[in-house]
């Protein structure tokens, strides 16, 4: 071979090596990890750079609530900076990345929060780890099922599990807590009710669960927007009336078991029905929504570390909400006397503690005011579960962890023994779950910024008292 035979020979090669780096450059996919704070959690956030040759896909995920990565929706980059939108969650994000490329220094804004976010780039794309989630194949049947409510233009859905197609089973239907939830009771990429119905069905015991009103529908329906407590209460009662006609279901053995809200749920439709065979509350509340409320802002603000007129002054917001709330005043009349309410309380305080002051702002009264004054939110606050628990004389087993900062088991467990000894029920358990938080995870300090940290969903604990309940209770 002549010597430019050699030359064109190795130019060829090198040409080719060239042009596989810059193919190998353009399609590099990085991954990135941060963590959002909030004021009483920090929320893992997770980008996915994928570099092509003509184009650039971005891809945010929030790891602790859902496993989807949303992309955006439009994108400006430069050698040094990022800048993206994703419209359908009202999110704008603008980094810069470090000399080394390796970190990003971000300002993540959605809606009326914005806030710092640090990016650090990974190996692989961080991924919450929940070992307790059930994966297929399963040992027990899993059946769609789904009902109707009179009155209610939605179509329910839930899933029954059940030992097997032979023979009929106890039953216990779950109620989920308060907000908008599937069925899974689905938080922080935790899937409780998942969890517990893999375990009891194992165990012989059929599970229902059910997704809320307007999960899958129109949640602008007035009739489905203006729900309350006592509207899910009648959820559940058909959900127990579609059970009852199950070939595989004893229709002598259905129980409920409520979760937070849904523990007042499952006591307001077991007071007024005696065919509900047992009861099950976690962490239920035991006395009025407004004093759970104001126990669970006093104690999480401060776990916080909000300065102390600053934590005050939520609670007296609440107690004076409340007042008007009372009264049954319109939506106007309390915006137009919490804001002159407000106006008050700021002058007593000095110009630097109103600077620490979450009312200052205008923006935040208004979405204060929203939300205690939503029909629901009314409805909750005036509720006690007291007036239901003293009609309840079936089987009940109330649990309550001490680590919970949103229920607090010193408060609520006391006037559900109280309820239910008045109601000369013969056959409950009062059972304090010693380190466990709102989810019953064992946890460290309970707060909720632990939740999505804490790799377990449900603590076997909690599960094995559930099961050994049952039992005895449907023998």
């Amino acid at each position: 071979m002549s010597l430019r035979g050699k030359s064109s020979k190795i130019l060829n090669i090198l040409l080719i090596n060239l042009l596989i780096s810059l193919n190998l450059f353009a399609q590099e996919t990085t991954s990135w990890y941060g963590e959002l704070k909030l004021p009483t959690t920090s929320l893992p956030i997770t980008l996915k750079i994928e570099e092509k040759k003509d184009t650039t896909i971005i891809l945010m995920g929030s790891p602790s609530q859902t496993n989807e990565m949303f992309s955006v929706t439009r994108q400006r980059l430069t050698q040094d900076s990022i800048l993206f939108t994703i419209k359908t969650h009202s999110i704008v994000f603008r980094g810069r990345y470090n000399s080394t490329r390796d970190t990003i220094f971000s300002t993540f804004k959605q809606g009326f929060l914005q806030e710092e976010l640090v990016l650090i780039k990974t190996k692989e794309l961080f991924e919450t780890r929940r070992p307790q989630e059930p994966k297929p194949p399963y040992p027990y049947i899993e059946e769609e099922l789904g009902f109707k409510v009179e009155g209610v233009n939605y179509d329910f859905n839930g899933t029954l599990t059940l030992p097997s197609k032979e023979g009929r089973y106890p039953c216990v239907i779950l109620i989920t807590g308060s907000g908008l939830q599937n069925r899974d009771e689905e938080l922080m990429n935790h899937k409780p009710f998942k969890v517990i119905a893999d375990y009891l069905s194992r165990k012989g015991i059929a599970v229902y669960r059910y997704d809320d009103r307007g999960w899958n529908g129109d949640i602008t329906d007035s009739v489905i927007v203006n729900s309350t407590t006592l509207d899910f209460a009648i959820d559940a009662q058909a959900a127990f009336e579609m059970l009852r006609n199950h070939p595989n279901i004893d229709p002598t053995k259905i129980g409920m078991l409520g979760h937070s809200e849904g523990g007042v749920i499952a006591s307001i439709a077991t007071s007024k029905n005696k065919d509900i065979d047992f009861l099950i509350l976690l962490a239920s509340t035991g006395q009025k929504g407004i004093d759970v409320l104001i126990q669970q802002n006093e104690v999480i603000l401060r776990n916080i570390k909000m300065p102390e007129h600053a934590v005050n002054m939520q609670v007296s917001a609440l107690k004076q909400i409340y007042k008007y709330i009372e009264k049954d005043y319109s939506d106007e009349k309390i915006t137009k006397r919490m804001n002159k309410w407000f106006e008050k309380e700021l002058s007593k305080l000095t110009q630097e503690q109103r600077k620490e002051s979450q009312f200052l702002i205008p923006m935040e009264r208004t979405k204060f005011i929203n939300q205690l004054s939503s029909n629901w939110m009314r409805n909750f606050l005036k509720i006690n579960p007291y007036d239901y628990l003293i009609k309840v004389q079936q089987p009940t087993l109330a649990l309550n962890g001490t680590h919970d900062v949103q229920v607090l088991y010193q408060h609520n467990l006391p006037p559900i023994e109280k309820a239910l000894k008045k109601a000369k029920n013969k056959n409950y358990i009062i059972y304090k779950a010693i380190g466990h938080n709102h989810l019953f995870q064992q946890s460290t300090t309970g707060m909720i910024d632990e939740y999505s940290k804490i790799e377990q969903t449900i603590s076997p604990i909690i599960l094995e008292q559930i099961e050994e309940f049952i039992r005895n209770t449907t023998r």
